[in-house]
C-alpha cells in the first residue's frame, strides 16, 4: 500500500465527493495455462496467553507472517450487497474483524471505527492518529493502531476507549503486529516492542535515517523481519538485535514469510526471495511496474500484485511465472487466497474517482470467477470471513454475501 504520497490530494478529492452507489458486473476471462497441483497452506492464529479467556489474536493479513492465507470456504459465485454503510467523508483502509465487529481506519480524518458486522451500524470513532494507512491489530479486547500523528494507541475495541498511548517518534504506516504479550511497531527510522497491557518500551532497535514506505513487520520462529527504506532486516524478537541486513541501491516494499523465505518488493521493480536465516538472496522476478503490496502465499505459488495492472503467480521457489491476470486499475492491492480462491482489488493508489473492482480468481489457473464493480478512488483488501467479504471504499463499508 502506498498511501503516504496521495493523502494531500485525496484529502480534497474525497471531501467534496459523496458516496456511491457500487454496481456488478462481469468481465473478460483470461485463461493461462493450468498448474497441476496447488498445495493449500492453512493459517493458524496464534493465541494470547493472558488477556482474556478463548481471545485470539488479530493481524493484519490473517497471521504473523503476512501471507494473506485464510482457513475459510471459497466464494466462487458472484455476491450480493447485504449492507453499505458511510462512515466517513475520506478513503478507509483495509478492515479487520473480530468477534462480530469490524473496524477500518479512516485515511485521511485519522480516526479509527468499529461497526456492527452484521448491520453496519457505527458502534464508535476514536480519533488522534492524524493520517492512517493500517487498521491495527488485535488481540483479546484490546486493540493497537498507529498513524502519522506518530502515535501509537491502544483501545478498548468494544468500547474505543483509549487504554494506552505510546510516541514512536516517527509517523506509524505498516499495521503493528502482535504476537503474545508485546505489540512490534515499525517505522521507517526505528523498530519498537511494546507490552501489549502497559504500552511500556521492551526494545527500541534503530533501522534506517530516511524516511520511505513502511510495510507491515512480519514474525516468524523468533526473528521479526521488516524494512527501513533501501534496508531489509532481520531481528532478535527477544532483544531487537539485529540478525542479518541486507541493502540495495532503493527501497523496499511490503514483506511476507514462508518456507524458510522472506518475499518482498523493490523501487526497482523486481519482486525478490531471500533466505529467511541468510538473507542472501534466492531468485528475483521483474516486472512492469512497481510490487508495493504483499504478497499472498499459498503452498509452492506465490501472488503478487504490480503497479503494472497485473497479478503475478509465482513458483514460490524459483520464481517463475506460471500465469498472470490483467485488472481494470493502475495498480493492484494486497491478494488474499481462502480454498483455492484468489481475491484482489484493482486499486491502492492514487487515482481520481472512477470504476473499481473486486476480483475473485481461480488460484490454479488464474480464471476469472467474479468481479464486483464500484466507484470510488481507491479500493483496498478487503477481509474475509464465513461468506462473506467487506470491503471499504472512499468513506464507506459494504457487505457482501
Amino acid at each position: 500500500m502506498l498511501y503516504r504520497v496521495m493523502t494531500i490530494c485525496l484529502l480534497s478529492i474525497l471531501v467534496a465527493c459523496g458516496p456511491t452507489t457500487p454496481q456488478l458486473s462481469g468481465s473478460e476471462t483470461r485463461t493461462p495455462p493450468a498448474i497441476t497441483e496447488l498445495a493449500i497452506t492453512q493459517t493458524t492464529t496464534p493465541v494470547a496467553d493472558d488477556i482474556s479467556v478463548n481471545s485470539t489474536i488479530v493481524n493484519y493479513r490473517g497471521n504473523p507472517q503476512r501471507t494473506g492465507v485464510y482457513d475459510l470456504p471459497a466464494i466462487r459465485e458472484l455476491p450480493e450487497v447485504e449492507w453499505q454503510t458511510s462512515v466517513s467523508s475520506t478513503w478507509l483502509m483495509p478492515p479487520l474483524i473480530a468477534d462480530g465487529i469490524l473496524y477500518t481506519g479512516g485515511g485521511g480524518d485519522g480516526f479509527l471505527y468499529a461497526l456492527d458486522l452484521q448491520t453496519g451500524e457505527k458502534l464508535w470513532a476514536t480519533g488522534g492518529f492524524d493520517q492512517m494507512e493500517s487498521t491495527g491489530a488485535i488481540a483479546g479486547d484490546i486493540i493497537v493502531a498507529g498513524g502519522y500523528s506518530n502515535l501509537v494507541q491502544a483501545l478498548d475495541r468494544h468500547s474505543g476507549e483509549p487504554i494506552w498511548s505510546f510516541n514512536a517518534q516517527y509517523f506509524v504506516q505498516g499495521s503493528p503486529l502482535i504476537v503474545e504479550e508485546v505489540v512490534y511497531i515499525a517505522t521507517a527510522q526505528a523498530c519498537y516492542a511494546l507490552d501489549l497491557q502497559t504500552g511500556q518500551l521492551i526494545w527500541e532497535t534503530a533501522t534506517g535515517e530516511e524516511d520511505a514506505f513502511m510495510g507491515a513487520p512480519a514474525y516468524e520462529n523468533g526473528v521479526i523481519y521488516t524494512t527501513a527504506g533501501k534496508r531489509l532486516l532481520a531481528l532478535d524478537v527477544e532483544s531487537g538485535t539485529e540478525i542479518w541486513h541486507t541493502e540495495l541501491a532503493t527501497s523496499f516494499l511490503a514483506l511476507a514469510i514462508a518456507d524458510g523465505f522472506v518475499y518482498v518488493g523493490n523501487m526497482d521493480r523486481i519482486f525478490r526471495a531471500y533466505d529467511q536465516n541468510t538473507g542472501q538472496e534466492v531468485w528475483k522476478f521483474e516486472a512492469g511496474g512497481e510490487f508495493w503490496s504483499a504478497p499472498a502465499i499459498a503452498g509452492d505459488i506465490l501472488y503478487a500484485g504490480n503497479v503494472d495492472k497485473y497479478i503475478h503467480a509465482l513458483d514460490s521457489r524459483t520464481g517463475e511465472k506460471l500465469w498472470s491476470f490483467e485488472t481494470a486499475g493502475d495498480a493492484v492491492s494486497e491478494p488474499l487466497f481462502a480454498s483455492g480462491v484468489v481475491y484482489v482489488s484493482d486499486s491502492s493508489h492514487l487515482f481520481p474517482s472512477g470504476t473499481r473492482h473486486l476480483y475473485a480468481l481461480d488460484a490454479m489457473t488464474g480464471e476469472l470467477l467474479w468481479t464486483f464493480e464500484t466507484v470510488s478512488t481507491f479500493l483496498p483488501a478487503p477481509v474475509l470471513d464465513d461468506n462473506a467479504i467487506y470491503i471499504t471504499t472512499r468513506g464507506e463499508v459494504l457487505a457482501l454475501k
